[in-house]
């Protein structure tokens, strides 16, 4: 009895290859078949501004992507308009205190600052700052020379205060840290312990900004 031999037979794994490779192109050709979604953002739904919870603080609003209201949208492909094309993301913010562009420029004296006694997320007394760094910092500086918070040393590169805090704080350490940051709504102050490791806690933490924030005023 005689036997057939067949192309692919004699050639080893030509057959799967070239099966494979058809597969391959069929799953390229289907990506075209596929509908372009990339418009149905402007279907997406307006919701109300956040609401800020009873004690808490939100300096400024800006939406990196808003959603226009319904009667600004564009409504369909528009002349010229394949797909939607996302803008360029904002530069992140280096937490830290690098230096700003203007450094140079004096804080102006005899303004009022706005600046805001509140908490963060946890209850943590904080005061908030929407001024640039250097300024804070400058304004910062002043007013706890008019407090009984000694200054023992500071690091403008990195935003720290060291302070001698007197007894009546109640802090139950002699030493401190002022922490000024950046965040998206400004510079924040806030009281470290000695090592610059946590928050301090709540009641002595609230004192020494309080106090602060009597000559920021």
């Amino acid at each position: 009895m005689k036997h057939t031999v067949t192309t692919a037979s004699r050639i080893p794994g030509k057959g799967a290859s070239l099966a494979l490779t058809l597969l391959a192109l069929s799953a390229l050709a289907g990506c075209s078949w596929l509908p372009d979604n990339s418009l149905l953002y402007r279907d997406a739904a307006v919701t109300d501004p956040i609401q800020v919870p009873e004690g808490g603080v939100f300096i400024g609003e800006q939406p990196l992507y808003s959603v226009p209201r319904q009667e600004d949208r564009l409504i369909g492909a528009q002349e010229g308009e394949d797909k939607y094309v996302p803008p360029q993301p904002p530069q992140l913010v280096v937490l830290g205190n690098e230096a700003d562009k203007d450094d140079a420029t004096p804080a102006p004296k005899g303004e009022s600052i706005r600046a805001v006694l509140a908490r963060d997320g946890n209850g943590y007394p904080i005061i908030m700052m929407t001024t640039r760094y250097a300024w804070a910092w400058e304004y910062v500086n002043d007013a706890l020379k008019e407090t009984d918070l000694r200054v023992s040393d500071r690091d403008r590169e990195v935003g720290i205060f060291y302070l001698r805090v007197p007894d009546r704080y109640e802090l139950g350490a002699r030493e401190a840290q002022l922490k000024l940051s950046h965040t998206t709504n400004g510079i924040q102050v806030a009281v470290l312990n000695e090592k610059g490791t946590a928050l301090v806690e709540k009641t002595p933490g609230s004192a020494i900004l309080e106090r602060i924030y009597e000559e920021l005023e």
